[in-house]
């Protein structure tokens, strides 16, 4: 709705500036003409267009041999002062804002039949929440941090890698090996190895360090095909890993 509103104020502020280049080149012109004697004006003397009709209409020019009807009497100096009223157009433009400004205090603010930019983005906000929620909850899965496995079809390592090169990699580095949080691709665990730990340390993070729970931003889906990517890293070895950090974990130990 911003977005409108602000394409249709820079039309019509574009429409102003035209019409306003416009209106200066007629002044102009009607000054020149002012200036010719009047041998020349009975020289150029025609019938006047239907365009020219229409704009002095529109403006409510006086033509210059009427000029003594709007003549005031203020002389300063032989300066001497014409009556001459705003545009008609200029005119409707600010009696159709005067509308405009009632007509929006009215809907917006008298009888709130409509919401404020606020309460618009409030109420789309709540609906995208609400929807994803539905959507979350029309999923069931079969598994848990329990139950989790390793799902290893190159799909989902394809997704777990692109989830670990966008929040992950700033700090275990792209190629697992280590920069603000440990190494990945040893043996050595702080939390605990295999999929069902890993898994775990996604979800609900590590309190007191650097890693965050991230099952608000991953279905338990995502959350497992990132954990499975995690575990492909397993003896990579990849230069310039960290050293060691945590203990040793064996796949064997897991319950």
């Amino acid at each position: 709705m911003l977005l409108y509103i602000t394409f249709g104020l820079v039309v019509l502020v574009a429409i102003l500036v035209l019409v306003t280049a416009f209106y200066v080149l007629q002044v102009l012109k009607t000054l020149l003409e002012k200036n010719k004697t009047e041998e020349q004006r009975l020289a150029d003397q025609s019938a006047p267009s239907w365009f020219a009709q229409q704009w002095m209409k529109w403006n409510a020019l006086k033509p210059i041999a009427d000029e003594e009807t709007i003549l005031l009497d203020h002389d300063y100096d032989g300066i001497q002062e014409l009556d001459n009223h705003l545009p008609p157009w200029w005119k409707g433009l600010f009696y159709v804002t005067i509308v405009y400004a009632v007509v929006y205090i009215m809907i917006f603010h008298v009888f709130e039949s409509s919401p404020l930019q606020e309460e618009e983005y409030d109420i789309e906000m709540a609906e995208a929440a609400a929807e994803r929620a539905k959507k979350v909850q029309d999923v069931v899965y079969d598994f848990d941090e329990n139950t989790v496995t390793v799902n290893d079809a190159p799909e989902a390592l394809a997704e777990g890698m692109k989830f670990y090169t966008t929040n992950c990699a700033v700090c275990h580095k792209a190629d697992g090996g280590g920069l603000a949080g440990p190494n990945l691709t040893d043996e050595y665990w702080r939390n605990g190895g295999g999929i069902k730990n890993v898994y775990k340390v996604i979800k609900n993070g590590v309190q007191g360090s650097a890693m965050i729970p991230w099952e608000s931003r991953f279905n338990p889906e995502q959350m497992r095909s990132l954990a499975s990517y995690v575990l492909s890293l397993q003896g990579s070895n990849p230069p310039g890993a960290l050293g060691p950090d945590g203990e040793i974990y064996k796949e064997e130990e897991e319950q």
